[in-house]
């Protein structure tokens, strides 16, 4: 069959008493059984109920301030909740922190039917359920979220370290950070088009402790400059925060999100079977651990999608959603989405969203000639290159010089004082003779006479002169709920984020604030 693009639309000076630089307590949360990290486990602090969450390592920071106020609170669907002193965490090195599995069992949810005989609920109509449920069991009343977003880029395999010339390896780039409010109006409004919700920038930071590739930072063209194969990404003007808005699918639970979720209330069960697999606990909660694969005959031959969805045995609540989406049996995932919400009195609210893709791009680091200086003496060009020359691959048919489009004969190419950046291009003396430039004897501009035409030349990493190689990149975006506002209305002002421009081209604004919330950066950096 035809190959198919699948759409996808996809979402100080403020007053905080903690700065970036400031000390903090590091804590690595770990499975008791199998010594695997626990990803995004959330961490709040009970005597304020604010808090973070770990990262993909299971890694997360406390700011010292906080040392002496009182406990965290662990806890992770699946998990015993645990809570520590902070008092007893070590400020020198990295606590950690052990985590024990709840007890997990198949208790059977049971439909009498009319001849009163008992059967076990299947999976499809557990979430058949869920997906009824959704306006009752999350909040239409407006509400807000503060958080800490983060977006980062990981590069896949090593070419953007050699294009780079790096000798380390390079694990994350473009980190960007912010402490962000997010306006909700309800579950009854669009989540995109609605003047009533919106997200105030309390804190924006470019991470300097990572590279920074502007190149890779660019919207979305899908077609040459950056792109997913087969898969179409909205650009939204290469604002992040609101390409990971738009796959809350839980959320936007009426709106198209992405494939094959499509709209959720309508298409989310006809274009998956669905199996349960166990019941684990969130505390207390029992909850339905559901499996659940694409239908190719309603989706695409060409993908696969492969997920887990959460569902409370109580209310049908559901609790969190993880979607990966694969093409052409490859791998690693086109994308993956994984949104949680969590109780709070009697409605569910957002806990986390992270949403990545795989990208092409091509660099605007490559292999090119920088400048030439022109030696009427000598009868020559100096050229400079801004990487060192694999010496093999220079011949002088790879070195084409143009005189008012009339090519010249180059005689030989030598290095100069041993460099393999810089080199003399020698001219033959009848080509030579041809270059008349009488008005330009005294103050030499030459740049309009002669064309430089260089090709098969390639640097010691075998790049080739003037190709942009094309990385393959992973972007990540997330956030993380630090505090939830239940019934929190949209304040009157102008300065909200613009949801289509870039974050770092938002207004920050000012706000003082009484807690502290704090970015969370336990990310390994590789900075050349």
């Amino acid at each position: 069959m035809n190959r198919k693009k699948i759409s996808f639309l996809v979402l100080i000076i403020i007053t905080i008493s903690t700065t970036f630089s400031q000390e903090k307590i590091s804590c690595k949360i770990i499975d008791a059984t199998s010594g695997a990290p626990i990803v995004y486990a959330t961490v709040m602090l009970k005597n304020i109920n604010r808090g973070t969450h770990a990262d993909l390592n299971g890694n997360f920071e406390i700011p010292i301030e906080q040392k002496n106020k009182g406990i965290i609170r662990i806890s992770s669907i699946g998990y015993k909740t645990k809570e520590v002193k902070l008092s007893q965490l070590k400020t020198n090195s990295i606590n950690i922190i052990y985590l024990s599995i709840a007890n997990n069992q198949l208790n059977e949810i049971v439909i009498k039917s009319s001849k009163k005989k008992k059967r076990q609920l299947l999976g499809i109509q557990i979430v058949k359920q869920a997906v009824q449920n959704i306006t009752e069991n999350y909040p239409t009343e407006p509400h807000s979220y503060i958080g800490y977003y983060r977006d980062y880029q990981q590069p896949i395999g090593d070419s953007y370290q050699k294009n780079r010339q790096s000798k380390e390896e390079i694990k994350y780039l473009n980190v960007h950070e912010a402490i962000i409010e997010s306006f909700d109006d309800g579950f009854d409004s669009d989540k995109l088009d609605s003047k009533k919700n919106q997200s105030l920038l309390y804190n924006y930071k470019t991470n300097k402790q990572f590279i920074q590739d502007p190149s890779l930072t660019v919207p979305y063209d899908n077609e040459k400059k950056k792109y997913s194969e087969s898969v179409y990404i909205t650009p939204l003007g290469g604002n992040e925060l609101n390409i990971l808005n738009l796959t809350n699918t839980i959320r936007n639970h009426d709106k198209m999100s992405f494939s094959f979720s499509n709209v959720f209330e309508k298409d989310f069960v006809k274009n998956h079977k669905f199996k349960v697999k166990q019941v684990i606990f969130s505390d207390n909660t029992p909850i339905y651990e559901i499996s659940f694969t694409s239908i190719m005959e309603t989706t695409n031959y060409d993908y696969a999608a492969f997920g887990t969805i959460y569902i409370s045995k109580q209310d049908f609540a559901i609790h969190k959603l993880n979607y990966n989406l694969y093409y052409n049996n490859k791998k690693n995932p086109q994308y993956s989405v994984t949104i949680e919400y969590i109780p709070k009195k009697d409605k569910m609210y957002l806990n986390y969203i992270t949403f990545n893709n795989f990208f092409e791009a091509y660099s605007g680091e490559y292999f090119k000639l920088i400048k030439t200086h022109y030696n009427p003496k000598q009868k020559s060009f100096k050229m400079y290159f801004n990487r060192l020359v694999a010496l093999n691959s220079i011949h002088k048919r790879n070195f084409k010089i143009y005189y008012k489009n009339k090519r010249l004969k180059v005689l030989y190419i030598i290095p100069i004082e041993g460099s393999s950046r810089v080199f003399n291009v020698v001219i033959d003396e009848k080509s030579f003779n041809e270059v008349i430039l009488k008005k330009e004897n005294v103050n030499l501009i030459y740049s309009p006479f002669f064309k430089f035409d260089i090709t098969n030349l390639k640097d010691l990493n075998g790049f080739e002169i003037n190709k942009r190689p094309s990385l393959k990149i992973n972007q990540y975006r997330e956030f993380f709920v630090q505090e939830t506002f239940e019934q929190k209305e949209l304040p009157i002002q102008q300065s909200f984020i613009d949801k289509n421009s870039p974050l770092s081209k938002s207004l920050i604004t000012p706000l003082e604030l009484k807690h502290n919330y704090w970015l969370n950066t336990p990310l390994k950096s590789s900075k050349n």
